[in-house]
């Protein structure tokens, strides 16, 4: 070792010791003193969990879990450190020869030197025996790592002192050998510490964050699953933990989520939430980066990890550049090779240099996309799914008022500017949709900010490096050509607020566009009954286009910058020249020229990588600017009053309102009041109501009185302005606390709880069972008693599957009653000590409301507790009432017991139909309740059969059933295996346009790619050219060619890419949106609506935004490594094409083997997501429910299960990535560092050929090129999956010629011919040769028992089933010849569920804009929703009192998603209200459709039907007898057979007659009442 270096060594040995020392000396200091350190943040959040209630982290899971086989690791650890040891005490031994020598022959500054060498060896030897006895992993971990960074630092500067050639003059150290021998121990030091495991293999049970399913999908559960807790240093370095994954993806068929090791504690969402929540909850979120604050305080040590590493690694990437300058200038400078010693040094340190870089650099990018990344994501899903369990449900209330007329108000609220910025945020998420664009589209841009923060960062270091580096090459010239990037500063500034500008229109167009698709996908029946699949499809992609608008806006804006700063290291590289050569007359030499340009890992191109990836690093920047804008805005909205404990809630609460001014929930209440309430905002006011506790008590009034309003009064869902409303309400936590306790039957009601059951029932797409259970235990006689009281008994009867029937999204395969009933079995089943039922006996028919009023409402389960009943049937349960409210336009009409209720006006005004609810002696069992036929394979059906439901056909009911696995409805999301197929490929190729496009993007491609290796082959030229040649030409010549090769890098290929992209990405969307609106309505009952949505939504956010970029740059790269490859084999002949198919078939084997598990990982992730969009969509549609039952924290809980099930594929697809990433840097490295050595060997190499060499050899290795490609196959993932829902089952043609005429059907008879209906071949008959015939203008009633097939023939006119033989004529023409679209849109349905879409009052009647005002208005006073005054619609004065102005009377009134601010029975009306513009001249109604409307409104509504359809054929399903008593004929059909067609009279006065037996089964007064109604005596 030379004497220069020794004492360099001993210094950087002993100060590495003393760092280490004072590392174990604060962490002893820190464990001596416990009572002075503050709490950790695993005690914090255990601390949070005991107190608050949204706090769902259980003591598991801050474990990352159990060790596994601990003894044996321990004992065989203690062996190797014993090795260890052994080893380690060699190297003191021989320091310590050193030292007696030196002693012996007065070493004097040697001899010091080596004293520290010994102590150092000393003090590491101590570490590896202290080791050996430690037992726990945290010791363990931290003596490894210590021993390794020691051993590390040892090896390195050892191995450098010794290879370093010695000064001339220099005193050689004695016996150099020893020294070899010392960093030969070091070195093995370093493998066997750095390789052994630092911690046991680590257990976790999957079930406890996994969903049941991803467990059952287990295929290879490995004993050890944890991710990487007691993983080797090495592993961590070089991503060998993802070896396993990497292998199970290339050997399984398909990778399974449950296969995956679990992430470790502080990596899963129940951790990251509660973290997130803490810091949320310090105190309120402000405006502005108060939330970029707080993800920071969240993430703090990965990102200011990030940002260290960041700081330290951009001047790294000038290493290898400065060293090759140095290799190439030996070269240069000795020809002959006569004296190597320094040319080993440079190769070795360009080989170190970049095998550094690339390993610290991977370590940022695995902190960036894989730590921060899925971090971030986890705590911002968690906390805006938390926010929407407590926000305050707006949503219905959003569309009540319509800007202009909150404009003409003259009132204004106290604080106007507050009050007008909360109503503006609120109506940025008025959309369910929207809600959930922002927790996965704005949660994914925000998530990749930790990538994009390491960009910025390390930019602008790599200017000032690369500035320096070139200043140590030109000289003062690279200042001229630093200078030039000042010319492009101001650019950055125009640009950011053009893309800010762009991306929030885009977003909001998106978010438009999704909320659009969530409505359609939710009333796709309501649009094939009426035909209008081309009209909404028309509507959705006009909002598309102006979509694509802003994302081709975005493109061009990237375009420009991406010319802007591609032509900025060109004018720095031309400037630089041009004053080097020019100005100051230097020689361009290859040791200046190869450093300064060349391709990767020289200095212009190092310069380059910063100046061209901060446009797109800007963008992106600026985008996630912008999102996490949205995202802020959507957690200070306003929230519900947070409700204390069940243990805090006083002993007892009273139910009153005291004085209430009552209104629709608000953005923001404070500040408002009575007199501020925009005009046509309803109110109910000065209520005063004192319910009393365990009776019941009943709400009525007619139609818009407010009665929904004020039983989300009492839950605490609508703003009190005025007056004191007192309810107990359930905390959020109180369903999961009883998940977890053992009940006794006398003390299963809970004084406190609550139980709501909305008017439209809101169901779980689960089991029957599952949701009357609600996740509360199950006690068998409750559930049994449940049934019976609720009436599903029979239901239960004849599904398949009993009450392990799945339900279908929304309901979609249950009939209304049904759903109805399960939804208040559900509350009936519950805890609650106080029920709010809302019309639960509308959807029922008589008897079937009888039974439950008498037998649930009025029955043992409910004895005790406090009831109160919103009903129409008022005749039914005033007098079973304790107490009654009556209210009227917003107002108390009475209040009190039923006696004086009963004996006052009040009643007559509400019903006119005095025994229309009163039943005698009930003998039947609700067989007026009819059913609708079934689907082939769910077999659920209808008691009331008021779904109007091809999915569902009848079962014969058998005494009993063997036990086995309930059928899937829903059915689960399929995953493709494999690579993407070719036909994926050429589904997107097409779409971009046909070959003219083609032909001209790749001349543009190969053009672009040939200059790269044009400008590398003239560098060489130019800097090999000779003195004389080169004077002669001058450098004039050679920086103009060189200009020139450059500027036709030019970016028009990317302005042509983004063309075709745009252009693809509107056939795409339409061809899905086409194959979905026209598919087979059985797709839309068994698929999520969450997986369409993440088709709509996720994946084709990345076909716009990511797959063109990725295909653009992918077949850039493709043709720029053919032709290096080519200008190779030109310039260094065979051996280097030789080289590169070596280096090709190895990264082909490598790559290949990446790319099945990167795939598999996008599949995972793509699949995993739907469930998410699932529990978001349920979860924002029944927040109010949720609230009301406690269900909170136990759905967050269910949530969070499915973040921690999506967060492991998106870990996981990054730590594959990384894995790939660290092998190909580190055989760059090596192949950069070998060809340097060869170089140094063969003095036949030029300094020229040298440089070219290293240049190529960097250039093929590049990592990027493997990862490009591949991360291609994974954006087609998405595409591939769009493509499967392009190829779904279709409906027969719109339109078939010959088409019907125009004025078809002009009489409106139906004739059935031998009509049989089956859903499947394999499936029996559902209806069995019909004949019957219907005359023009006939009102025929259809009647049958469950399963009898009155549905399926009113289907069957739609055409949903088609006739399996016979046929059925409309008019005389075979429907089943005939377009559906010409069919379906001369027919009229009523549906029994309402369905209107957002818009305005107009848009919702009128949808093609075919009517006039007139028209509108009139068939509004024909369903009662308007007065029948000429001045009905004329507007109010500015200074008008009114506050309850009919918003009927405005056509342009706004309608909210899903017509969520209007009542079910407005809702209903204003159905009856289209089909009466539409005036077919066949109408099918389902008469339960007006069963939410009060009695006197339904009898208006009856005499309505019978003016406005009088010249019509009205086919009904018929579930009040009252209804169908005057039709001209009634249909009994039995078992798919009709049994009897005839008048009512006829069958009336035949005592034999079935419907005979039906009508006297009603009971003694009503069957007389039906008599009489008939002429009957």
């Amino acid at each position: 070792m030379p004497e220069a270096t020794e004492m360099p060594t001993a210094i950087a040995l002993a100060a590495s010791s003393s760092f280490s020392l004072l590392i174990f000396g604060l962490a002893s200091r820190s464990r001596r003193k416990p009572f002075l350190r503050l709490p950790t943040q695993d005690e914090s959040l255990e601390a949070e969990t005991k107190r608050d209630p949204f706090a769902v982290t259980k003591p598991e899971d801050l474990l990352d879990g159990q060790f596994v086989d601990e003894e044996a690791f321990w004992a065989k650890m203690r062996l190797w450190k014993l090795l260890l040891a052994l080893i380690l005490l060699t190297s003191p031994v021989i320091e310590f020869v050193y030292l007696g020598w030196y002693a012996s022959n007065a070493g004097g500054d040697l001899f010091a030197q080596h004293v520290m060498c010994a102590t150092s060896a000393l003090y590491l030897v101590a570490l590896a025996i202290c080791s050996v006895g430690q037992r726990t992993a945290s010791d363990h971990k931290v003596s490894l790592v210590h021993i390794a960074s020691l051993s590390l630092v040892a090896t390195a500067v050892l191995s450098a002192s010794t290879i370093v050639p010695s000064m001339p003059g220099a005193q050689v150290s004695f016996s150099p050998g020893l020294r070899y021998i010392i960093v030969a121990l070091y070195a093995l030091s370093l493998a066997i510490s750095s390789a052994l495991p630092t911690g046991p293999p680590l257990h976790f049970p999957p079930g406890l964050i996994y969903s049941r399913k991803a467990i059952r999908n287990i295929t290879n559960p490995p004993s050890g699953n944890v991710l990487h807790p007691g993983a080797s240093i090495a592993s961590y370095l070089l991503f060998s933990f993802a070896t396993p994954v990497v292998k199970l993806g290339q050997n399984a068929a398909a990778l399974e989520i449950g296969d995956l090791p679990v992430l470790p504690a502080k990596m899963r969402a129940t951790y990251q939430f509660v973290n997130m929540r803490n810091i949320l909850r310090s105190k309120p979120l402000q405006p502005g980066w108060d939330l970029a604050w707080r993800l920071f305080r969240a993430n703090w040590i990965a990102l200011s990890t990030e940002l260290l590493l960041s700081v330290v690694i951009a001047p790294l990437w000038y290493a290898s550049p400065f060293f090759l300058k140095k290799l190439i200038a030996y070269l240069e400078s000795d020809p002959h090779r006569e004296n190597r010693v320094w040319g080993w040094v440079f190769a070795a340190a360009q080989l170190v240099s970049t095998a550094v870089v690339y390993l610290v650099s991977a370590q940022v990018f695995t902190l960036a996309q894989a730590t921060i990344q899925v971090r971030v994501r986890t705590q911002l899903n968690t906390a805006l799914f938390a926010k929407t369990l407590v926000r305050k449900d707006v949503v219905s209330a959003s569309g009540v008022i319509s800007d202009k007329d909150t404009s003409k108000s003259k009132t204004k609220p106290v604080n106007g500017e507050e009050d007008s910025r909360a109503k503006k945020e609120e109506s940025e998420f008025s959309s369910r949709a929207q809600v959930m664009t922002l927790m996965t589209t704005d949660v994914d841009r925000v998530s990749e900010f930790g990538l994009y923060m390491f960009e910025a960062i390390v930019a602008p270091l790599e200017v000032v490096a690369g500035g320096i580096l070139l200043y140590d090459l030109l000289g003062v010239s690279c200042l001229f050509g630093l200078a030039a990037i000042l010319f492009f500063l101001p650019f950055n500034h125009l640009g950011g607020k053009v893309i800010v500008g762009t991306q929030e229109k885009l977003m909001k167009a998106r978010d438009e566009r999704v909320a659009l698709m969530n409505e359609i996908l939710g009333g796709i029946r309501m649009l094939k009954f009426m035909g209008w699949e081309r009209s909404f499809e028309k509507r959705v992609m006009r909002v598309r286009e102006r979509e694509l608008k802003y994302q081709k806006i975005s493109y061009m804006i990237e375009v420009f910058f991406a010319a802007v700063w591609n032509v900025s290291p060109l004018v720095v590289t031309l400037a630089s020249f041009w004053h080097f050569t020019v100005w100051r007359q230097q020689t361009l030499t290859p040791s200046v020229a190869f450093p300064a340009v060349r391709l990767p890992s020289t200095v212009f191109t190092e310069m380059c990588f910063p100046l061209n990836g901060l446009p797109e690093t800007l963008i992106n920047i600026l985008q996630s600017h912008v999102s996490l804008r949205r995202i802020e805005k959507y957690l200070r909205l306003t929230e519900v009053a947070p409700i204390a404990p069940l243990s805090q809630h006083p002993v007892q609460v009273p139910i009153s309102v005291q004085s209430a001014t009552i209104t629709w929930p608000q953005g923001d209440p404070e500040g408002s009041s009575a007199t501020s309430t925009p005009r046509q905002q309803f109110v109910l006011r000065d209520l005063s109501l004192d319910f009393p506790e365990g009776e019941l008590s009943l709400v009525c009034g007619k139609l818009g009185s407010g009665k929904t309003l004020l039983l989300l009064a009492l839950l605490g869902e609508a703003d009190v302005l005025a007056g004191q409303v007192s309810c107990p309400r359930s905390p959020p936590d109180a369903l999961a606390s009883f998940a977890e306790q053992e009940i006794k039957s006398n003390e299963w009601v809970v004084p406190g709880v609550c139980a709501y059951v909305p008017q439209s029932a809101w169901l779980q797409n689960a089991s029957i069972k599952d949701n009357i259970l609600f996740s509360l235990p199950f006690d068998e006689d409750r559930y049994q008693r449940t049934l019976e009281v609720c009436a599903l008994e029979s239901d239960l009867g004849i599904l398949e599957d009993g009450d392990e029937s799945e339900i279908g999204e929304r309901g979609v395969n249950l009939s209304g009653g049904q759903k109805a009933r399960v939804s208040l079995a559900r509350a009936v089943y519950s805890r609650a000590s106080m029920l709010l039922l809302d019309d639960v006996l509308s959807a029922v028919d008589a008897h079937t409301a009888h039974h439950v009023y008498h037998e649930c409402i009025k029955g043992d389960l409910m004895r005790g507790r406090t009831v109160i009943l919103v009903s129409h049937h008022v005749q039914l349960c005033a007098p079973g009432a304790s107490y009654i409210v009556a209210l009227e336009h917003g107002r108390l009409l009475y209040e009190g017991g039923p006696t004086h209720f009963l004996a006052s006006n009040h009643l007559h005004s509400l019903t006119q139909s005095s025994d229309m609810e009163r039943g005698g002696d009930q003998t039947g069992d609700g067989s007026g309740i009819a059913s609708a036929g079934a689907e082939p394979t769910q077999h659920i059906t209808s008691i009331e059969n008021t779904k109007a439901n091809p999915t569902a056909i009848a079962v014969e009911e058998s005494p009993a059933k063997e036990k086995k696995t309930p059928r899937k409805f829903v059915e689960d999301e399929k995953r493709a295996v494999g690579r993407v197929g070719w036909d994926v490929w050429e589904f997107y190729v097409t779409s971009f346009g046909k070959v003219g496009y083609w032909v001209c993007f790749l001349f543009m491609l190969v053009v672009a790619s040939l200059t790269p290796v044009a400008e590398n082959w003239w560098l060489k030229i130019w800097s090999g050219a000779g003195p004389t040649e080169a004077a002669e030409k001058g450098p004039v010549y050679y920086i103009t060619v060189y200009a020139v090769v450059c500027v036709l890098v030019s970016t028009y290929r990317f302005y042509v890419l983004y063309n075709g992209a745009i252009r693809a990405s509107t056939v795409l969307y339409k061809k899905l949106l086409e194959s979905v609106l026209f598919s087979n309505i059985r797709f839309h009952d068994t698929i999520s609506r969450g997986m369409l949505l993440n088709r709509f939504g996720k994946d084709f956010e990345g076909i716009d935004s990511q797959l063109p970029d990725q295909l653009g740059r992918s077949m850039i790269l493709a043709l720029t490594l053919f032709m290096t490859l080519l200008s190779v084999t030109f310039v260094g002949g065979v051996p280097f094409l030789c080289a590169g198919i070596a280096l090709g078939f190895i990264y082909y084997n490598v790559a290949k083997a990446y790319s099945r598990a990167a795939r598999g990982m996008r599949r995972l992730d793509s699949v995993s997501r739907s469930p998410l969009y699932s529990i978001y969509g349920e979860t924002i549609a029944g927040a109010p429910i949720l609230r009301a039952f406690g269900a909170s924290s136990k759905f967050l809980r269910d949530m969070i299960r499915c973040v921690d099930t999506n967060a492991s594929p998106s870990y996981w697809q990054w730590g594959v990535n990384r894995w790939l990433n660290a092998r190909f840097n580190l055989l760059s490295a090596a192949t950069v560092g070998a060809t340097g050595f060869i170089a140094v060997m063969s003095p036949s190499i030029s300094a020229a050929l040298a440089g070219f060499a290293l240049s190529f050899a960097a250039g093929m290795t590049g990592t990027v090129r493997v990862r490009r490609f591949v991360g291609l196959e994974q954006a087609l993932v998405a595409l591939e999956r769009v493509k499967e829902y392009t190829e779904i089952k279709q409906e027969p043609p719109e339109f078939v010629e010959p088409a019907p005429p125009a004025s078809w059907p002009e009489n409106g008879a139906i004739k059935c011919e031998d009509l049989v209906i089956r859903y499947a071949p394999e499936l029996p008959d559902v209806l069995h040769h019909l004949n019957f015939e219907i005359r023009p203008g006939e009102k025929v009633g259809v009647l049958g028992r469950t399963g009898s097939g009155k549905t399926t023939l009113a289907l069957s006119l739609f055409r949903f089933v088609e006739a399996t033989e016979g046929r059925i004529l409309i008019d005389g023409l075979d429907i089943g010849q005939m377009g559906l679209t010409d069919l379906r849109s001369k027919l009229t349905i009523i549906p029994q569920d309402p369905t209107i879409l957002s818009g305005t009052l107009r848009s919702t009647l009128d949808v093609f804009d075919e009517y006039d005002d007139k028209d509108i208005f009139e068939a509004l006073r024909s369903v009662h929703l308007i007065p029948p005054s000429d001045d009905a619609c004329e507007a109010l004065p500015e200074d008008s009192p009114v506050i309850h102005t009919n918003v009927f009377a405005n056509l342009d009134s706004p309608v909210s998603e899903g017509g969520e601010n209007f009542s079910a029975g407005e809702k209903q009306l204003l159905c009856m209200a289209r089909a009466i513009l539409k005036r077919s001249k066949i109408l099918i109604m389902d008469e339960v459709s007006l069963h939410s409307v009060d009695y006197a409104t339904d009898e208006l509504i009856g005499k309505t039907i019978r003016q406005e359809f009088a010249h019509s054929t009205i086919l009904t399903i018929a579930h009040r007898l009252r209804t169908v008593i005057d039709y001209d004929r009634v249909m009994l059909l039995e078992e798919g057979h009709i049994v009897e067609f005839d008048r009512p009279a006829t069958l009336l006065s035949d005592t034999s007659s079935r419907f005979h037996g039906l009508c006297k089964a009603t009971g003694k007064i009503e069957f007389a009442q039906l008599k009489k109604l008939t002429g009957l005596p």
